[in-house]
């Protein structure tokens, strides 16, 4: 292997698909890292002979300036659309997340809440349970039931279905 040779990003170095976000990232990074070399290497002219200190400080402090500047107008524009873009997925998200939820779990949410407030010595918001659990486990009951009654109603249907059927098919 040659010298010259360094590892190899697994990432792909050619611009396919690039997002226009992060080539402003990317820019503002190789900005402030060129930046940073300059201000280095006029740090190291500054120890010349015949390099004068207050102009070489006075050049730094302007490449600084200019780096502020730069760096501001970008990260407010960034800034701004970041907080568009995050308000964009947060409302996709949300819109899956109602997919996913059980909407019977604000019920718990609610009385998990109330403990915390207890413990926290304030006084609950809700008085009394939302739902009892003995009428939650009592219509889940009665729920049950009758999905058993319709299951066996709709077999029984079945059977005299066939039996009809089958009496119909067979002639005196």
């Amino acid at each position: 292997m040659a010298d010259d040779e360094g590892i190899r990003s697994p990432f792909p170095t050619q611009p396919s698909a690039r997002s226009s976000k992060l080539c402003i990232y990317e820019s503002l990074f190789l900005f402030n890292q060129c930046v940073d070399q300059l201000v280095a290497l006029l740090r190291w002219m500054t120890n010349l002979s015949s390099a004068d200190k207050d102009s070489m400080d006075c050049a730094i402090f302007e490449v600084e300036e200019v780096r502020c500047d730069l760096n501001a107008d970008f990260t407010e524009q960034l800034a701004d659309s970041e907080r568009f873009d995050a308000g964009h997925f947060a409302q996709r998200l949300r819109v899956l997340e109602k997919q996913w939820c059980d909407p019977d779990d604000v019920y718990v949410e609610v009385e998990r809440r109330e403990a915390e407030r207890v413990q926290q010595g304030l006084p609950r918001r809700v008085l009394g349970n939302i739902l009892p659990r003995s009428a939650v486990a009592h219509a889940e009951e009665r729920w049950g039931a009758e999905q058993e009654h319709k299951r066996k109603h709709a077999t029984k249907l079945q059977k005299l279905a066939l039996r009809a059927k089958d009496s119909a098919g067979e002639e005196p």
